[in-house]
């Protein structure tokens, strides 16, 4: 007995090593616009592409940046030139985890020393939801987290 109570307290205490993600930005209004988003693929980790595959499975369209259009708005006399974002949602993220291959799980995961990721829309630049995380990713047997999937259920219940 005592060592079955031995063994749950270390599982416990590895399964605390997961990385899961908590929600810190959430708003009450849902996103009402077609299901394409822009992210930083190229600027991020391998973990990126995880991401980017969860997201597309879910529905959506991801755009490797938000790429930007040349937009003219006449005004009066005034003649106003800016840039506008050709996608109006950006997935931002930021997150830290040794790559190399002693640092490595075995199954292929990562021990990320914290994630963030941020849905920004780009018109009203303001963060519509936002979540972080630290610990071990998916595939990390026997202590893998959900933070890849975190990201993905934060961005599909930001839509209606």
């Amino acid at each position: 007995m005592y060592n079955l109570v031995k063994i749950f307290l270390v599982c416990c205490l590895l399964a605390g090593c997961a990385a899961s993600g908590k929600q810190t930005i959430s708003t009450a209004s849902k996103v009402a616009a077609d299901k394409i988003i822009a992210m930083n693929i190229d600027s991020g980790g391998p973990w990126m592409k995880e991401i980017e595959i969860r997201l597309k499975q879910s529905g959506f369209r991801v755009l490797r940046a938000a790429s930007v259009n040349e937009a003219i708005e006449v005004n009066g006399e005034k003649i106003i030139k800016y840039n506008e974002a050709s996608t109006r949602y950006y997935l931002k993220i930021d997150a830290r985890a040794d790559t190399d291959i002693m640092s490595r799980c075995f199954g292929g995961g990562y021990m990320f020393d914290y994630i963030y990721a941020d849905l920004i829309d780009l018109n009203s630049n303001e963060t519509i939801a936002a979540i972080q995380g630290r610990g071990y990713s998916e595939d990390c047997p026997p202590m893998s987290g959900t933070i890849y999937a975190d990201i993905s259920n934060m961005i599909v219940q930001s839509w209606k």
